[in-house]
């Protein structure tokens, strides 16, 4: 090198590369792993909404009936005669009351109903639409015991 010049050495620039390639690749992994978690927790999130939902609705309308009959659909009878159906159309929980008609859950991938005795039981898997495959932990199972009548005590 000539007097007065100033720069940088072969093994200068070799070691800053190195460092600088350790800190992007420390940084890609931090950022990749925060979109993947928040994509997973979100999709987690959404099952759990469409299960929740779909228990309330089962747990409200089993405790009032008096009467069920179960399969892939439920039917269940209210003392005053009247009836709420719960089945699944296109991937979507759907509750019949009369005229009356709301999507309980979407994103189910399968649900069960069972009635023995007095008790209802339901097994309900939700599956977001994602690239994680939720149907692992997405599914629970509720029990419901159906009104007591006059004659059964």
């Amino acid at each position: 090198m000539m007097k007065g010049q100033k720069g940088f050495t072969l093994p200068e620039l070799l070691i800053t590369v190195a460092i600088t390639g350790l800190i992007v690749s420390f940084l890609g992994t931090a950022i990749y792993q925060i979109v993947t978690i928040t994509d997973y927790s979100h999709q987690r999130m959404i099952a759990m909404h469409e299960l929740q939902n779909a228990a309330h609705w089962f747990s409200r309308d089993g405790q009032m009936a008096s009467t069920a009959s179960g399969g892939s659909e439920l039917a269940l009878t209210l003392p005053d005669d009247s009836s709420i159906t719960y089945a699944v159309v296109d991937n979507e929980l759907h509750r019949t009351a009369g005229e009356s008609q709301m999507t309980l859950a979407r994103n189910i991938s399968d649900i069960s109903f069972a009635v023995e005795d007095r008790i209802i039981t339901i097994t309900i898997t939700s599956s977001p639409v994602g690239r994680w495959d939720m149907s692992e932990w997405g599914t629970r199972q509720y029990k419901v015991c159906l009104r007591t009548t006059g004659e059964e005590l």
